[in-house]
């Protein structure tokens, strides 16, 4: 089943910045209803099909991997300020410096200044990445700490935590929502819904 129109429109959309609720306002839904239509586009299979696709050629054309995003966390995380300090007697080359140590490095500045008896005296300022927020992107990828505070608060910890009666209170809230949402539809949004989607 190819996609419609408005599912091609919405996929182009969400590449632009992956908010959906945005992209669906793009794409012409209502403000009022943009969320719960980006929600449903998003799990529809052929737009998530055609979404994965279409991330994985951007990807291709620009060489942007999950690999090379890794690597690049990695030298920022890794890096080590001692890597750039001088010889003795010498100034810092940054001719020497490798690939990793470079890819480091947020600024450079270079401070010039002569003195009385006309010496050049040259300083070099170097400002690395983030450190400590690369070493948690990492960490958050391999998993190695969760957010306490984001764990408790998804709705899988607090459904877990419920009892049955609040549990079918939620689902029946759940239920109630979405009616009020199916009649603030417009008459196009309403037929793009599949019939399976519609049933209680």
């Amino acid at each position: 089943m190819t996609l419609n129109s408005r599912q091609s429109r919405f996929v182009e959309e969400y590449l632009v910045d992956l908010n959906g609720k945005q992209a669906a306002i793009r794409c012409g839904y209502s403000k009022a209803t943009a969320e719960a239509q980006a929600s449903r586009l998003l799990r529809n299979v052929q737009v998530r099909v055609a979404l994965e696709n279409a991330m994985k050629a951007r990807s291709k054309r620009t060489e942007v991997t999950a690999d090379r995003v890794l690597n690049e966390l990695a030298r920022i995380a890794f890096s080590n300020m001692r890597d750039y300090w001088p010889r003795e007697g010498g100034t810092l080359d940054l001719l020497r410096l490798d690939e990793d140590r470079t890819g480091a490095i947020k600024e450079i500045t270079i401070d010039e200044k002569v003195d009385r008896a006309g010496v050049l005296h040259r300083r070099t300022h170097l400002k690395l990445h983030d450190k400590l927020g690369a070493l948690t992107s990492l960490a958050r990828h391999l998993g190695l700490f969760t957010d306490r505070h984001v764990a408790e608060s998804s709705i899988e910890y607090r459904v877990k935590m419920m009892t049955t009666e609040e549990r079918l209170q939620l689902a029946s809230d759940i239920f109630k929502e979405g009616q009020m949402l199916l009649t603030m539809l417009t008459p196009e949004e309403l037929v793009e819904i599949e019939p399976r989607q519609l049933a209680p």
